[in-house]
């Protein structure tokens, strides 16, 4: 029966990465899979182990939108389908694609071959399926994780949020999509689904398969803008605020004259200038089909 290779971050969930593993591959092995386990215990782990992808049936990673991030950048051409057990943060993947959460389920799910087509971002050749940015929630991301030991919860990112809201002072970011300039912006998010992150939610008619990134440009400054623009993700729409510009691109370049940082699927990247690429329909994703 089809290989399965397992992937797994010993320490998501606060430890039932590991604890959980061995219930995936029994099942597996139940249902005649070969089953081959690797645990990451250092960033960049999922990556190389995920070279050897070709030789195996399916990837499953368990654990969070990280782990699965560090996977798809190691993937290589033509991979075979990527599934997911969540365990991390903030499971955006699981939650915008309905996955179990329960091991029997999952690893039924990965025996039943159920796949949907799914396009991936590209921010300065990194691979993403969520989003990237760069803005408030990039600074965020890059002194927590600069200062993080230890599994995350997403109680810290609430707090170091509160913190950073008193001495943010946003760049003016240029914005140019498919070619065209946008008006210059204090938070550029492109993203590939309508969840963000918990119940934070700046896209919501992003779709993963339609061969487009969805591009929020918000162009208003201050720490009350920085707060408004949260509060709207959080209970309304921030595509219809005052001060935003919405659009589908397939590419986009952002730069500024400072030194801001930018994420991806949740962790940090490098420094602007962010050069944004879409490869519509690049995976496949073990899950039920989309509506």
């Amino acid at each position: 029966m089809n290989p399965i290779l397992i992937i797994a971050n010993p320490i998501s969930g606060r430890g039932r990465g590991a604890r959980v593993v061995p219930k995936l591959e029994k099942r597996l092995r139940e249902l005649g899979h070969e089953v081959e386990v690797l645990f990451t215990s250092k960033r960049g782990d999922g990556t190389e182990f995920a070279k050897r992808a070709r030789d195996f049936a399916t990837v499953l990673a368990v654990g969070g939108d990280g782990t699965v991030n560090e996977i798809l950048n190691g993937l290589p051409e033509n991979p075979p389908p990527i599934a997911q057990f969540p365990i991390g943060t903030a499971n955006v993947l699981a939650k915008s694609f309905g996955l179990p959460r329960a091991p029997l389920p999952a690893a039924d799910l990965v025996h039943a071959g159920t796949t949907v087509p799914v396009d991936v971002g590209t921010a300065n050749g990194r691979r993403f399926i969520l989003m990237a940015s760069t803005g408030f929630d990039a600074q965020v991301v890059y002194d927590f994780h600069r200062a993080r030991t230890g599994a995350i919860r997403m109680v810290q990112y609430f707090a170091w949020s509160l913190r950073a809201i008193f001495t943010y002072q946003p760049p003016r970011f240029r914005v140019t999509a498919d070619g065209v300039r946008l008006p210059d912006a204090s938070f550029v998010l492109a993203s590939n689904l309508p969840c963000y992150g918990g119940p934070l939610a700046f896209t919501r008619d992003a779709r993963p398969d339609d061969g487009a990134l969805d591009l929020l440009v918000f162009s208003a400054w201050g720490r009350r803008n920085v707060v408004r623009l949260f509060a709207e993700a959080f209970a309304g729409d921030p595509c219809s605020m005052s001060g935003a510009t919405w659009v589908r691109a397939k590419s986009a370049r952002i730069e500024c004259d400072g030194a801001a940082p930018w994420q991806v699927d949740g962790d940090p990247g490098e420094k602007v200038p962010l050069e944004i690429g879409m490869a519509p329909a690049g995976i496949r994703l073990v899950a039920p089909a989309l509506d």
